[in-house]
């Protein structure tokens, strides 16, 4: 492993993502959607406004029973606590809600930077300069993985903290903790994010290195929002509950996985079958 090798393809693909408006402009636009902006209307209208502070019995009652029946007992008596249905709707989707949101952002990001990695290449006619240099499979595969994971962990990291303050700041009166610092927030956010960002990043460079265009690559991450639309569907349903255990069992689980997959990737992918999937 070579590491000089390995840090300047990272730093040539990053500064090609930053480069191109087509790519970073939508990842900015998803995460303020997504991560601040939606949040952030919810917490001003469930705290700020009197919309959801003077429901009728027939909202209030089914609402009420959905809390006495949540599978977390400390997550269910401090809804119970909460004085108005405003404040326990903005703790229930803080804490339950946007979670999925934060995971399909950071999927949706590390498919677009992956995407643009090998099928990039080709587009650009810059693989065959790659291919021909003396650069292994591995530190070719790394660079590009690195130059994927580091944009798309720079993006969800600054929407979180940005997304910390602006809703913390409008409910400081309402709870009597700071949202976001719990130990569910913590192990998703530094554990498993990085597992499912890798996991899809290279998922999306193996497919990028077989097929000839981004688009063609694109397509096939989208697939993998179909599982994170799964999970968000699962908990607005209360089917499941992603507990700290829960997720730190999710990112262990991933980990491994991508330490398997980074290795079979290497190792189907040889030089001249990349090579002829640039000519072919």
């Amino acid at each position: 492993m070579n590491k000089h090798i390995i840090k300047a393809i990272a730093v040539k693909d990053i500064k090609s993502i930053f480069s191109s408006k087509k790519v970073w402009i939508p990842m900015v636009i998803l995460s303020f959607i997504l991560c601040i902006a939606c949040p952030g209307v919810i917490t001003y209208v469930g705290i700020h406004t009197d919309l959801l502070n003077q429901p009728s019995e027939d909202i209030e009652k089914p609402i009420q029973a959905v809390i006495e029946q949540f599978p977390a007992e400390e997550m269910r008596n401090t809804l119970s606590e909460l004085p108005t249905l405003g404040s326990k709707f903005v703790y229930y989707f803080m804490h339950f809600m946007l979670i999925p949101l934060f995971l399909m952002t950071a999927t949706i990001h590390s498919m677009v930077t992956a995407s643009n990695s090998f099928a990039g290449e080709k587009e650009r006619k810059t693989l065959e300069t790659l291919l021909f240099s003396p650069i292994s499979v591995y530190d070719l595969f790394l660079g590009k993985v690195l130059a994927s994971l580091i944009p798309t962990l720079f993006m969800t990291y600054c929407s979180f903290i940005i997304n910390m303050a602006v809703v913390n700041l409008m409910a400081n009166k309402a709870f009597d903790s700071l949202l976001f610092l719990d130990a569910g927030w913590m192990v998703f956010m530094f554990w498993v994010i990085p597992a499912v960002v890798l996991f899809n990043i290279l998922l999306n460079i193996l497919v990028s290195a077989r097929v000839k265009s981004f688009q063609e690559a694109q397509q096939f991450g989208g697939i993998m929002i179909l599982p994170v639309v799964g999970i968000i569907i699962s908990q607005a349903s209360g089917l499941f509950f992603l507990s700290p255990f829960i997720l730190f069992l999710i990112g262990t689980g991933l980990f491994i996985g991508n330490a398997l997959l980074l290795r079979f990737i290497t190792r189907f992918n040889q030089r001249n079958a990349l090579f002829e999937s640039q000519i072919h």
